[in-house]
Formats: C-alpha cells, sequence, structure tokens
C-alpha cells in the first residue's frame, strides 16, 4: 500500500480535478517540518513563492536540519516539487521561533493552494530537547506558549488570505492548529472550515469546557494510526477515525507509516488493544497526581537530560556512549526529596499498569 509520499509521487490530479482531503493535511503538516529558507523575503512575507522555486541544493542544508525523519522528509519534499499537484502552491508567511526562558518551540507556513483557499499548517515537535519539554507542560499548563503563538499566527494569516481557511499539523501541531482554530476570533473562526488533527494530543478537561472549543468541536478532523499513543493523551471530545498503519506500537506516530488507498487512508474500525490498555493507564496516572505534581515531574526529567548539555535527541543520540553515562551521574546528584517523588509516581504508573493488564488480558481483542 502507499504512504504519502508515493501518494505524492504518483497522483498527477490537480486540486480542480479532485478536492482537498486528510491525506493532503497530513502531507502539508509534513511539509511543515521543513526548515524553509528564510533568506527568501518571499518565503516570511505574504507574498509567496511557488513550492517548486525552492528545490535548490543551495537551500537544503538550512532547510533539512534538526528534522524528525529527516530522509523520509527530504524525499517527500523532493515530491512535492515535482507533482503536478503540489509544485505550484505558494508557500508564505513562514516563521519559526525557539524561546529557551519560556519554553517555546513554535513554527506555522501558509500554503495558497488555490486562489481563495490556504491552509495554514503548525509544525509539530522537531527533535530540540525544549519543543519535547513543552508537550509535556501541556500536562499541567494551558495555554502553553505555542498555543498562544498559534492564535496569534491564524489572526495574521487571515489578514492576508482572503476566502476559505482550513487549518492542521501532525503531533503538536495538530494540537495547535485545534487550539488556534477555537481561540481565534469569531469572524475568523468562521472561515475556517474544517481542521486537521493528525496524532495530536488532546487538552485539559477546561480547555474542552469553553464555548470557544464547542463551536469549533463539528468542523475537527481527527485522525489517528490505530496504536496511537501520542493522539490519545490528555483529554479530547472529538471523534476520530483510525487509519492503518504499518510500523510498530509508538512508531505509528510516524506518519510516513500510514497507508492510503487510492485518494484516501486505509480506515479501520477500533484502536489495537494495547494502544487502549496504554491510553487508560497513562489516563488514570495523570488524573492521579495533582497538576502541581505533574509539573515537578517533568521539570525534574528536563533537569536530568539537560544536565549533559545537550540541547536535542539527535545530538542524544549521535554521542549516547557520553550521554547515557552523564544522564545517569545527573539523576545521581538530585536530592533526596526530588529522587523519592520521581520514584513514588513512577512507581504510581507501575501500578496502574499491573492493574490494567488484568482487565485488558480478558479481552479477546
Amino acid at each position: 500500500m502507499k504512504n504519502i509520499i508515493a501518494y505524492t509521487q504518483e497522483n498527477l490530479t490537480t486540486f480542480d480535478e479532485f478536492p482537498f482531503t486528510s491525506v493532503d493535511s497530513l502531507i502539508l503538516s509534513s511539509a511543515a517540518y521543513v526548515h524553509f529558507p528564510d533568506i527568501i523575503p518571499e518565503v516570511t512575507s505574504w507574498k509567496g513563492i511557488r513550492l517548486q522555486e525552492l528545490y535548490c541544493a543551495e537551500y537544503f542544508e538550512e532547510m533539512f536540519h534538526n528534522i524528525p525523519l529527516l530522509e523520509d522528509t527530504k524525499q517527500l519534499f523532493f515530491a512535492l516539487a515535482a507533482s503536478p499537484r503540489f509544485r505550484n502552491i505558494r508557500i508564505m508567511g513562514y516563521t519559526e521561533q525557539f524561546d529557551l526562558t519560556t519554553e517555546k518551540q513554535f513554527s506555522a507556513v501558509t500554503f495558497q493552494i488555490q486562489p481563495n483557499l490556504y491552509y495554514i499548517a503548525f509544525r509539530g515537535t522537531d527533535s530540540t530537547l525544549i519543543g519535547w519539554k513543552e508537550d509535556f507542560n501541556m500536562t499541567f499548563k494551558s495555554p502553553i506558549p505555542s498555543q498562544e503563538e498559534a492564535v496569534r499566527y491564524i489572526e495574521k494569516a487571515a489578514l492576508y488570505c482572503p476566502g476559505t481557511l482550513l487549518t492542521g499539523g501532525h503531533s503538536k501541531g495538530g494540537n495547535l492548529a485545534v487550539y488556534a482554530a477555537a481561540m481565534c476570533r469569531e469572524n475568523i473562526q468562521e472561515r475556517i472550515y474544517k481542521v486537521y488533527t493528525h496524532d495530536g494530543p488532546g487538552f485539559l478537561e477546561t480547555i474542552l469546557q469553553r464555548k470557544e472549543f464547542q463551536r469549533i468541536s463539528s468542523r475537527i478532523e481527527k485522525t489517528l494510526p490505530q496504536s496511537s499513543v501520542i493522539g490519545m493523551m490528555l483529554e479530547h471530545r472529538e471523534n476520530f477515525d483510525i487509519v492503518k498503519s504499518n510500523g510498530l506500537g509508538l512508531l505509528q506516530h510516524d506518519q510516513f507509516t500510514w497507508e492510503i488507498e487510492g485518494n484516501h487512508f486505509i480506515y479501520i474500525d477500533h484502536l489495537t488493544k494495547n494502544a487502549r490498555f496504554t491510553d487508560k493507564t497513562l489516563t488514570d496516572w495523570l488524573h492521579n497526581l495533582t497538576e502541581e505534581e505533574r509539573e515537578r515531574f517533568v521539570d525534574a526529567l528536563y533537569g536530568v537530560l539537560s544536565a549533559n548539555s545537550l540541547t536535542s535527541i539527535d545530538d542524544f543520540k549521535a554521542d549516547w556512549q557520553t550521554a547515557i553515562p552523564a544522564t545517569l551521574h545527573a539523576l545521581s546528584q538530585l536530592d533526596g526529596d526530588t529522587k523519592k517523588f520521581i520514584l513514588h509516581t513512577l512507581k504510581k504508573l507501575a501500578s496502574l499498569g499491573i492493574k490494567n493488564v488484568s482487565m485488558f488480558g480478558k479481552e479477546n481483542t
């Protein structure tokens, strides 16, 4: 079966010939991981530049650094630049922001698909540690800085993009798209036709109860792989469609493993038993922790991981022989109370996992 790379290579129809689909949304959400060259004024302005015009070797070093799933993302971009469906899309309004002080990793870009149709894409988590830290901050804090930035971005984009708006993202990008669509001004919200979240995490319950979220909820289209973990995190009210993936377990978060037939995803009826077990265990665990305990746990783990001066997951992988001992040393240097707290918190998780194993072990599927 095809994935989004093969779909991009083989689908020769234009958007005039076949309308925008959820598969197209995942493709543009994946393209948002590219660091578009901001030395080109048209990329950051709202004038825009055709995607095909960025297919230049002199830009590649900047475009493809510090990207998760680097080789797949490269292949996808090269296919987009050649595709009659995507090559004439205009890229505009690109922004990228990184702030250690506020713990923000944010990027967004707008794609003009047709004269009066725009797709606003929010980047998911990159490989930086601060990007992952911001993700985990969502378990106790809302809004996080990237959510606030997403609202500002979509309101700015709406000023320069007349017509119908679509928005979406993969992983954290999907969460940002939903938050921005819910919390933007009502006159802008009315122009949003659909919001796509591809394995994006949910929200704290307080967000879902707000009237702003209720106004947009019927326009949210959420897709998850059958063994989703990230997309099932936190609370969610929207319905979701389950996509067949050829990945294993948590690796199904890799959008390049999602399977496509024709112009649409291959959908299945149920999440796997492992996905439901993981979701219930993590949900029960979070419900057993106060927001203050969640914050303390996340801060402590981040402190340990960042103590060796590495700034990204890629750095950790590249120098794991040094990074692992340094991390263990940082863990050993924690004060007694913090060590006890981390151990107690992990014991809660293990205890809930054991309890749920017996429950899910009785199921046949």
